[in-house]
C-alpha cells in the first residue's frame, strides 16, 4: 500500500527501479527497524517501521569490513543511542550485508 494516502519515506528503495531490494526486520531495544540493501551497493539502508510500513530514515551502515562498521545516524537517533548501542546496531547491520 504505497498509495498517495501512504507514500514511502523520501530516499526509500524502489525495487522496480534498483531491480531487486534485500530486506531484513529486526527489533533493536525499541525499535522496529527494516534494513535494506539495493544491488551493488556497500551500505546498509536502516528505516524505522510502523506496522509494517517504513515511516522513517534511521541511518545508513558503511564500512562494512571495518569494526565496529561505521554508522551515520539520523540527528533523533544519534542523540537517542548510546555508543555501545550504536556499534551493536552496527554490527548486526554488517552482518546482514555479509549474509
Amino acid at each position: 500500500m504505497s498509495g498517495p494516502e501512504h507514500p514511502m519515506p523520501s530516499g526509500y528503495p524502489d525495487p522496480e527501479t534498483v531491480g531487486w531490494l534485500r530486506t531484513e526486520e529486526i527489533e533493536f531495544l525499541e525499535l522496529h527497524i527494516r534494513m535494506t540493501i539495493t544491488p551493488g551497493e556497500r551500505i546498509v539502508q536502516l528505516w524505522e517501521l510502523k506496522g509494517d510500513r517504513p515511516v522513517s530514515w534511521i541511518g545508513n551502515v558503511f564500512r562494512i569490513d571495518s569494526e565496529p562498521p561505521g554508522l551515520y545516524l539520523n540527528h533523533k537517533h544519534e542523540k537517542g543511542l548510546s555508543r555501545p548501542q550504536r556499534d551493536a546496531l552496527a554490527r548486526i547491520a554488517a552482518k546482514f550485508w555479509k549474509s
